[in-house]
């Protein structure tokens, strides 16, 4: 039920993206078109849109026969504070589906469309289908590239995954703004030994970079670092330089 309750949103959330027809879906066409994310790559990875509304994804899972507790536990709704009843956790903000290894929806990351909103990127909370630490944005996509290419490529985010990706750098994967965990490392190691870490120049980058290290070090795995120029990230250098120097910095 949980798995069926994030496809529906996905399918929702995407459906709201390419056909609605307000102000806020025309925004977001509009900065994906200025990101260069091609109409082809937003489909496949089923980009979406929650709109500016309290319950309209609860709305539409209910119109599905999703109860309230299947959308509760699954992270797409939260309680109201005082009063009873619940509200859409995702408003205004561009989705990015998160997928399993076998391409089951398990999760969302969501990034703000408004500069006044409370955080830049919020993602689903742990559910019984979606523990944080488990899982590589655009691994499902990207698994038979790095098998073999016998080399992985690891970013940080959502777009740093999806551009190159485009550029048809296809073996790489996310790892969903944090340093990589044991259970990432370990999936990853069971298609190649091989990782290039190119987390963002930022201290923040630099510092989930250093803190997979051990780890990886302590899995036996092949590590290298590639470094971008400071306030560069994956996303801006290949959009800037193209996917031969990215694949130069990557070597």
């Amino acid at each position: 039920q949980l798995y069926r309750a994030n496809e529906l949103a996905a399918q929702y959330f995407h459906r709201n993206l390419l056909s609605d027809k307000g102000a806020l879906a025309q925004k977001a066409r509009e900065y994906l078109n200025s990101r260069r994310v091609n109409a082809e790559i937003a489909r496949q990875f089923q980009l979406g849109l929650a709109l500016d509304s309290w319950d309209g994804l609860l709305t539409f899972l209910k119109t599905r026969g999703i109860s309230l507790n299947v959308m509760e536990k699954a992270g797409l709704i939260v309680p109201r504070g005082r009063k009873e009843g619940f509200y859409d956790r995702f408003r205004e903000r561009i989705m990015f589906p998160i997928f399993d290894t076998r391409g089951r929806c398990v999760a969302f990351g969501a990034r703000a469309m408004k500069a006044d909103q409370p955080a830049k990127y919020i993602n689903s909370p742990e559910t019984p289908v979606y523990t944080k630490g488990q899982h590589l944005y655009g691994f499902h996509w990207a698994r038979e590239a790095i098998g073999r290419q016998d080399s992985v490529i690891v970013v940080e985010g959502y777009m740093d995954f999806i551009m190159p990706f485009q550029a048809g750098v296809c073996n790489i994967a996310a790892s969903l703004g944090t340093a990589l965990t044991i259970d990432q490392i370990r999936l990853l190691k069971r298609y190649t030994r091989n990782i290039v870490m190119l987390f963002d120049a930022d201290p923040a980058g630099q510092a989930a970079m250093i803190r997979s290290l051990d780890l990886l070090i302590e899995e036996d795995m092949n590590v290298r670092i590639a470094v971008l120029a400071e306030r560069q990230d994956p996303d801006s250098f290949i959009r800037r330089y193209g996917p031969g120097a990215f694949a130069d910095k990557v070597q």
